[in-house]
């Protein structure tokens, strides 16, 4: 199932980044889920949308596509 969240922590040095859910929940989240995003180019705050799925660790984001591109500079 499809949902819509906020990038709450980016993922850096092999440490996994975090989705603020619109459910106010944080879901995890690493550079491969990553789909159509460069992770250099994703900042705090982007709202993305992503699919979830339960892990023995607990939920996590995957399928992560941005909902709004930014302009080239």
């Amino acid at each position: 199932m499809k949902t819509k969240g906020s990038i709450a922590q980016l993922p850096k040095h092999q440490n996994p980044g975090y989705i603020l859910s619109k459910d106010g929940r944080l879901v995890v989240f690493d550079e491969s889920s990553l789909q159509g995003l460069d992770p250099v180019g994703l900042f705090l705050g982007d709202w993305v949308e992503y699919e979830e799925m339960d892990r023995n660790e607990g939920k996590r984001a995957f399928r992560i596509k941005p909902m709004i591109r930014r302009a080239e500079e």
